[in-house]
């Protein structure tokens, strides 16, 4: 009996069961693995591969679950929005596969940005760029069922990239607790991006939000420059940002929130997407 392990195609254990195109080179993938992966929660990823060039090894990479909202849902599906990098090593791979097609995906649910235990009086703020906003997807409903107030905030390049706008803005019109902001930075217009309606207080003075260190968490996921990602000091503690105006910066110094840890639990969450 052989004891060596499958390799290239042998590996495959998933199906891409639909595909949605968004927009041009943005598609939202919806995979069934053969057998269920337990242990599912709101801001983990996967790793799914495809088989490369050279017809054995596979090119892998990590990507945040999506979640579709309501009735569309399926726990045991994997949803995934990804944009086609023209020069990576799977994307291209992957949008040249059709519905029907066999992948890997590595049966283990991972991931650190989780939602903190959430209670009533919770404010949760959302914020994201391009797909960015895919964990948070899989975070808006659990914490609409529980939270105060949630703010879902995006910015994308053109409108077109607002692959669940539709879906949430739907949502919104039952759920009076649900702040949606979408930002588009090319297509003309007064353009604001996400740290402007922090640095400039306009969630307080158009949205009735409220930021607080008590019963505040902010979740910010997409473009280092957006997160203004710092460096910190090892004997002092002390924070640089040699990305200046980044929300993370702006959220510590205007609300005193501070950043989230393993062992010292902040209000400030995020996950850069390069």
């Amino acid at each position: 009996m052989s004891t060596n392990k499958p390799t290239g195609i042998d590996t495959y254990n998933a199906t891409i069961e639909r595909i949605e195109s968004v927009a041009d080179g943005l598609w939202i993938f919806f995979i069934r693995p053969d057998t269920p992966i337990p242990g599912r929660r709101p801001g983990h990823y996967v790793s799914i591969g495809l088989v490369g060039p050279d017809g054995q090894k596979l090119v892998r990479r990590p990507y945040s679950l999506s979640q579709s909202l309501g009735s569309r849902a399926d726990p045991d599906l994997l949803e995934l929005l990804v944009i086609r990098v023209p020069e990576g090593d799977l994307t291209p791979l992957l949008f040249n596969q059709g519905e029907g097609s066999r992948l890997f995906v590595r049966p283990k649910m991972v991931g650190t940005y989780l939602l903190p235990e959430l209670r009533h009086d919770m404010t949760i703020i959302l914020a994201s760029t391009g797909t960015g906003v895919a964990p948070h997807m899989t975070m808006l409903e659990t914490c609409m069922k529980t939270c105060r107030q949630v703010v879902m905030m995006e910015c994308v390049r053109y409108g077109a990239e607002l692959a669940y706008a539709g879906q949430i803005r739907e949502f919104q019109k039952t759920h009076p607790n649900l702040v949606y902001i979408s930002l588009i930075t090319r297509e003309g217009g007064t353009k604001r991006y996400i740290q402007d309606y922090f640095q400039d207080g306009i969630l307080e003075k158009e949205h009735n939000v409220t930021i607080a260190p008590e019963n505040t968490h902010v979740f910010a996921c997409g473009n280092p420059a957006m997160i203004g990602i710092p460096k910190e000091d090892r004997k002092t503690g002390e924070l640089s940002y040699e990305t200046p105006g980044g929300l993370v910066e702006i959220l510590t110094r205007r609300y005193d929130l501070s950043i989230h840890k393993a062992r010292q639990p902040g209000q400030i969450h995020f996950e850069k997407y390069w």
